[in-house]
């Protein structure tokens, strides 16, 4: 969790006065956000998902496991030092452009270089290297799009939007397995292809609406350092979402992660296979996701609570990874994550709407969003790494998937017990 760095407060002090309350939005802006979310979502699934572990095992077919591990944390590393960086740089970046637009392009930019390099890394340490381009210029997309929900979404759609956003992700990873499986022939494409079109929706999104301006005072490098850090016990409820969004990726990673080399070392499937299985089960499992993201962020909304989404999508995602501990066959598999499926559908919708209902300071939506959103990206650091320790506890061929599951579902009904405390939001 981010240091101490400020004076001992009472607890839930109030927060610094927010900047005037967004306007409703409209089905236009609602669907290019939508379009534009499934784009970043895309460009972030399928590498995670599919592209990198295929390419990994095509360098390093015996250490699959621990490369992929490594890379992961690696390319994590990178994304947990320059996205709450870009986060706060975006709040005072004055432009031409604006102030988020120039963070959007520019990542995609680096993006699509970093991805190339990927696809044609002749060893580990390019690929390695690639991948860290990769995230970086992935840092600045997200820091163009994570505050938006925060500056111009108001609280009584900010369900709705998350369960869109829910949706895209999904998406995003059933359309990912698809397209991967049939770009293997070509891995330029393969890494290529969702950048390319991510591109196209964000230029549709920023074209349809302008951007927002930030205030007329810079910051430095030094001051957004400064910026990065907060106490938690002066807006607890925030570092509350934060220690509950921390841990639900990281239950969520050791499926992400694991789950093509473990159709394939426990159920016995090829790459292409194990693929094929899971656009099947994704493409099945998004009807799951999209209800459970849909109508978790309406009701959320009609009913203005997000705790009980939540805890309830932390015992969904337990149950589910708990069954694919000692998942022996492709139809325990398939219902193992769809119970995950719909979990993370109900978990992204109203989650990112709590942490939105809660930060500190809309005009700073930037720097606070991008704290939020370093709870998805530092479990990247260190979750492949005990995915694969785990692995190896009893089977020094790292097959333990056991181990690694269950430590998941315990991990995940973290995420209930920790939001159980959140007060500022019913």
């Amino acid at each position: 969790m981010p240091p101490l760095d400020e004076p001992n407060v009472a607890l839930d002090a109030p927060a610094a006065p927010l900047a005037e309350a967004p306007t409703k939005v409209g089905p236009l802006f609602l669907t290019l956000f939508g379009l534009m979310n499934f784009g970043l979502y895309l460009t972030v699934m399928m590498p995670a998902l599919f592209s990198l572990p295929y390419k990994i095992q095509q360098l390093t077919p015996d250490d699959k496991a621990v490369t992929l591990g490594l890379v992961s944390a690696i390319g994590a590393v990178a994304s947990i030092i320059a996205g709450p960086m870009a986060g706060v740089l975006s709040d005072h970046t004055v432009s031409r452009w604006g102030r988020r637009r120039p963070w959007l392009i520019g990542g995609l930019a680096v993006v699509l270089v970093g991805s190339i390099g990927v696809a044609l890394a002749p060893s580990v340490p390019l690929l390695v290297a690639g991948w860290v381009i990769v995230c970086l210029g992935g840092a600045g997309t997200s820091a163009a799009i994570t505050p938006v929900v925060a500056e111009r979404v108001p609280e009584a759609q900010r369900g709705t939007v998350g369960a869109i956003v829910g949706v895209a992700t999904q998406l995003g990873g059933v359309l990912g397995y698809t397209i991967g499986g049939l770009l293997t022939g070509n891995l330029v494409l393969l890494f290529a292809a969702p950048v390319i079109l991510f591109a196209v929706l964000a230029l549709v999104y920023t074209f349809a609406f302008p951007d927002s301006t930030a205030p007329t005072q810079r910051t430095t490098i030094a001051q957004a350092f400064r910026a990065l850090a907060f106490n938690p016990r002066t807006h607890r409820d925030f570092s509350l979402v934060w220690l509950g969004k921390l841990l639900m990726q990281t239950a969520l990673a050791f499926l992400t992660t694991y789950q093509l080399y473990f159709l394939g070392d426990r159920l016995g499937f090829t790459p292409e296979e194990a693929g094929q299985k899971l656009a099947l089960v994704g493409g099945i499992g998004i009807v799951v996701t999209m209800t459970f993201a849909v109508v978790s962020g309406m009701l959320s909304d009609k009913l203005r609570r997000r705790r009980v989404f939540v805890m309830t999508a932390s015992v969904l995602t337990a149950s589910g990874l708990g069954l694919m501990a000692f998942a022996d066959g492709f139809g325990l598999f398939f219902a193992a994550v769809l119970f995950v499926l719909g979990a993370a559908g109900m978990f992204g919708s109203t989650d990112v709407a709590m942490a939105s209902d809660l930060v500190p300071d809309r005009e700073e939506a930037g720097r606070w969003m991008s704290i939020y959103n370093l709870a998805a990206t530092l479990p990247g650091s260190f979750a492949p790494l005990l995915g694969s320790g785990l692995l190896l506890l009893g089977d020094p061929s790292g097959g333990n998937y056991t181990a690694m599951f269950l430590a998941g579902a315990i991990i995940a009904l973290g995420t209930g017990i920790v939001t159980s405390f959140v007060r500022g939001v019913r």
